[in-house]
């Protein structure tokens, strides 16, 4: 009687061992969400071989493998995220802030000298060697794009969202600074240098005084949507010498796909929070303009085949902000090519010829100024 008890456990056991293993390579297989919604590329299968090395790397590489390959590993982040979003309005990510009205902000993963709270605090200012460097970089870098042709060129610094929508953050972060590095380095370069510098919060803050009602951001996204991006651009233009742009009150607006947003994606919320509309602009441009870009669209390339618009080549150097801003700058030109700064090389300028360049950077990768080659570029990592 014994043994047939102890062998009904154990059949039991098994049973429950291999359940899980059958219902996925039977149904749960169909119902998996196995796509990736993370910015990053998900860890490969490790390969065990017959070495030193490779016996010691494999126990974690298999544990990252492992976590990224779980099964129903989205949906279960989903139900997490959800549960913390709406419920307990907090997150355990390390990088997404739950505001208020449910928006969300980049806390940032403090990789590449980014610290979006600490800008939006003021607590992290340059000090007066580090303001001098920027300052001389971006000199040597006008005088190296002169060398190469290059007849104007422009510094044009965009808001973190933490600023633009401060009164959306958290009052566990307190006020907004008045005097944050994107003022410090406005002001520093405006008093020391001659090269033009357009700063978009001053236009984008003017705007919302206007018109509070309208959104220039996306609640659950890091960057400026078609509104805040057009009026960057507006500002942007006006330096450049166009003139004849309709303002954004007299363009009409179309509700174009919705996207994925990057902070709804990193709480595994991508296809959960699509309540905010992702609203497209028409009506800002006379031109025809035609856009090529890479398949991850870092690299974009604009052509009026007409031919009918201003005659200066402009090239923009930027971050993820220019995606949306080059659309509304080269609306005005004939052609103008835009490289994340990452994808930026000498060949790029050679090959493009151009007569403006126009370096954009959004406030938390703003010390990137003091770094950037106009013969080297700079890294990802930098």
């Amino acid at each position: 009687m014994k043994k047939a008890v102890q062998f009904f456990y154990i059949a039991v056991f098994v049973v429950f061992l291999a359940l899980p293993v059958v219902f996925f390579r039977t149904v749960g297989k169909h119902l998996v969400d196995s796509a990736n919604y993370e910015n990053r590329r998900l860890a490969p299968r490790p390969v065990l071989s017959i070495s030193l090395e490779s016996l010691q790397s494999f126990p974690a590489a298999f544990e990252s493998y492992f976590k990224d390959a779980l099964p129903f590993r989205n949906q279960l982040g989903m139900l997490s995220g959800l549960i913390d979003y709406r419920i307990f309005r907090s997150t355990a990510s390390d990088t997404v802030i739950i505001g208020k009205d449910g928006w969300l902000f980049y806390k940032g993963s403090q990789a590449n000298g980014e610290d979006p709270i600490a800008d939006y605090q003021g607590t992290n200012l340059f000090s007066q060697e580090e303001l001098q460097q920027i300052a001389a970089n971006v000199m040597q870098m006008k005088a190296d794009f002169a060398a190469q042709g290059v007849q104007q060129f422009v510094v044009m610094l965009c808001p973190n969202k933490e600023r633009a929508y401060a009164d959306q953050m958290p009052e566990v972060y307190g006020a907004l600074t008045s005097y944050g590095r994107l003022e410090q380095v406005t002001d520093y370069l405006r008093q020391n240098t001659d090269v033009p510098v357009v700063n978009a919060y001053e236009s984008l803050r003017e705007y919302r005084t206007l018109h509070p009602e309208t959104q220039l951001y996306f609640k659950y996204d890091t960057h400026w949507n078609h509104k805040g991006a057009f009026l960057g651009a507006y500002a942007l233009n006006t330096q450049l010498g166009i003139h004849d742009i309709p303002p954004l009150e007299a363009l009409a607006v179309d509700e174009g796909p919705i996207p994925v947003y990057d902070l709804a994606r990193l709480l595994h919320l991508g296809n959960v929070l699509k309540d905010d509309p992702a609203e497209t602009l028409r009506g800002y441009t006379l031109h025809s303009i035609e856009m090529t870009t890479d398949d991850m669209s870092t690299v974009f390339s604009y052509n009026n085949p007409a031919m009918d618009g201003d005659p200066r080549n402009v090239m923009m150097i930027g971050d993820s902000f220019s995606s949306m801003l080059s659309l509304y700058v080269a609306a005005n030109f004939n052609h103008m090519y835009d490289a994340f700064y990452y994808k930026y090389s000498p060949e790029d300028l050679e090959r493009e010829k151009p007569d403006v360049v126009v370096y954009e950077t959004v406030e938390r990768y703003i010390a990137n100024l003091g770094r950037f080659s106009v013969s080297g570029g700079i890294s990802v990592t930098d």
